[in-house]
C-alpha cells in the first residue's frame, strides 16, 4: 500500500489508495497543515501552540496538541510523525502534498516561458492548477495558517496569470478573457490583471472592449485611491487608442 497524499490547495483533505482518511476537527486538521507546510523541518510544540491558539492559549493546550498528533498518527498510516530532538516532525515525499507539486510545475512553467516555449508552459500550468480546488486550507484555523492561506491563493493567482500570458501568446487570447475577468474581479486594483486584460481583448479582435474597460479600471483606482494607472497601463491605452499595431506584439504587463 502507498502512503498517504495530501490537498492543501483547498481543503485540507487526505487520501490513502483513493480512500479519504478522517482528519478530525479543524483544530486537528490545522495541526496537520502546519506540519505538512514545514515538511522536512522540525516543530517545536510551542510552534503547534502558537498556530492553534496565537492570542490565549488554555492552560491544557501542550495537553491538546499532544492529543491531535496521537489522533493523526492513527489516522495516517503510512505517514510518520516522528519525535525528533523535543520537535516533531512529518517527513511525506514532495509528490504526496499538492502544494509542493504546484510549485514544482509552476517553476519549470516558468523556465519554459523564459524560452519562449508557451505550448510548453500553457500546459504545465494547467497541471498545477488542476490541483486548485477552492480556498487554500479551508476547514483551519488560526493567523499562522491564514498568512499562508493568503500567500498560496496569490501564488495560484499568478498562475491564473500566467496561463492567460501564455494563451495570448499562443494566438487563443479569447480563450485567455474569462481567466483574466475573474481574477480582475477579485482582484479589481491589480493593474497587472487589468493589462492582460485589455492586451487579450484587443488581440481577439475587440480593441473597443479593451479601451472601455480601462475607463473602467481609471474610473476605480481614482475612486477608489484616488491615483492614475500606472504609465504601463497608460501606455498600452494610447497605443490601443491610436490603433498601434506593435500592439500585437506587445509584451503583456
Amino acid at each position: 500500500m502507498s502512503g498517504p497524499a495530501f490537498s492543501l490547495l483547498g481543503p485540507v483533505r487526505a487520501w490513502r489508495d483513493g480512500v479519504e482518511l478522517p482528519l478530525g476537527s479543524p483544530q486537528q486538521r490545522t495541526t496537520l497543515a502546519v506540519l505538512l507546510l514545514r515538511s522536512g523541518r522540525v516543530t517545536t510544540t510551542e510552534d503547534l501552540v502558537d498556530a492553534l491558539w496565537p492570542d490565549d492559549p488554555p492552560v491544557t493546550a501542550v495537553g491538546t496538541v499532544r492529543t491531535y498528533l496521537s489522533r493523526l498518527r492513527r489516522a495516517l498510516p503510512g505517514a510518520e510523525i516522528e519525535w525528533v530532538s523535543g520537535c516533531y516532525q512529518l517527513e511525506v515525499p514532495p509528490d504526496a502534498v499538492d502544494v509542493f507539486v504546484f510549485r514544482r510545475r509552476t517553476r519549470a512553467a516558468a523556465e519554459a516561458m523564459h524560452r519562449g516555449d508557451h505550448a510548453t508552459a500553457a500546459a504545465l500550468l494547467r497541471k498545477a492548477l488542476d490541483l486548485h480546488r477552492g480556498t487554500p486550507l479551508a476547514g483551519t484555523t488560526g493567523y499562522f495558517l491564514a498568512g499562508q492561506r493568503a500567500r498560496l491563493a496569490e501564488q495560484c493567482r499568478a498562475a491564473v496569470a500566467d496561463l492567460a500570458a501564455t494563451t495570448i501568446e499562443l494566438g487563443r487570447p479569447a480563450d485567455a478573457v474569462a481567466r483574466l475577468r475573474g481574477l480582475v474581479a477579485e482582484q479589481p486594483l491589480a493593474e497587472s490583471y487589468h493589462g492582460l486584460l485589455m492586451t487579450a481583448l484587443c488581440r481577439a479582435g475587440r480593441p473597443a472592449d479593451a479601451l472601455a474597460h480601462y475607463e473602467k479600471v481609471r474610473r476605480l483606482l481614482a475612486d477608489q485611491l484616488g491615483v492614475r494607472p500606472s504609465a504601463e497601463l497608460r501606455e498600452l491605452h494610447r497605443r490601443i487608442l491610436v490603433g498601434d499595431g506593435r500592439v500585437l506584439q506587445l509584451a503583456v504587463p
